[in-house]
């Protein structure tokens, strides 16, 4: 995965794993309501409904399908903070299935880029409900 292998004439094609999550529904309003996308780009948002990324060869099946140059991996197991405590071990091994499973399909499809912003629960300090991506405040990590 690599920008030299890119084709500057070639359609961006950006698959949105978790398409249907808090950040997935910011980026997919950005992009279809406030004219986010650029001419000649396809944006493809998955839910859980169109592969369970935890199965390799559902997460290879979906890559194959859209062939994405790019991706925004937002998918994780989610459940809520007592949930978490609960079943941690689950919600550690699930997420690590799911990260290692879209990277490899990435890497299989030739995505030029991928980037990953993953958390499995968010709780706002002093907030209403429900929840937006307004609330919440992202560190990001270079």
């Amino acid at each position: 995965m690599g920008d030299s292998m890119v084709d500057q004439n070639s359609p961006m094609r950006v698959l949105v794993t978790g398409g249907t999550g808090l950040v997935g529904r910011a980026i997919e309003h950005v992009v279809k309501e406030e004219g986010g996308a650029r001419e000649g780009e396809e944006w493809i948002f998955l839910s859980s409904k169109d592969a369970n990324l935890m199965d390799m060869g559902e997460t290879q099946a979906v890559f194959l399908k859209h062939q994405p140059t790019h991706v925004i991996h937002l998918a994780a197991m989610v459940g809520g903070l007592f949930k978490n405590m609960r079943a941690n071990l689950d919600f550690w091994r699930n997420n690590i299935y799911i990260n290692d499973n879209v990277l490899q399909a990435a890497h299989e499809v030739d995505a030029v880029r991928v980037v990953s912003c993953l958390s499995t629960c968010i709780f706002p300090d002093k907030t209403t409900y429900p929840i937006n991506e307004t609330m919440v405040t992202c560190v990001c990590v270079q």
